[in-house]
């Protein structure tokens, strides 16, 4: 069974993800071509349904322009004020 912060990560990696893609204009199918993966492994990446392989991660970073660091810049565990649906 899947660790519940592991399962936070994943989402919130996947929407940070999705976010970058976005910012710069790709669709999801446009990226998988580029990545040399599918349309719905993207989507599982960025829905947190999936972990991104270290060599992923590195390919994303080149193609959003980002440095790897920049990848993990956000909250990674809710607040306990915040609600974990969002």
């Amino acid at each position: 069974m899947e660790n519940e912060d592991f399962y936070i990560f994943k989402r919130r990696l996947g929407r940070h993800l999705q976010a970058r893609r976005k910012e710069c204009g790709l669709s999801q199918e446009r990226t998988g071509e580029i990545l040399g993966m599918d349309r719905v492994s993207v989507g599982y990446i960025e829905q947190g349904k999936r972990a991104p392989k270290l060599s992923t991660l590195h390919a994303m970073t080149r193609l959003y322009g980002v440095s790897f660091p920049e990848l993990f810049e956000f909250d990674v565990l809710p607040t306990k004020d915040s609600n974990t649906s969002d």
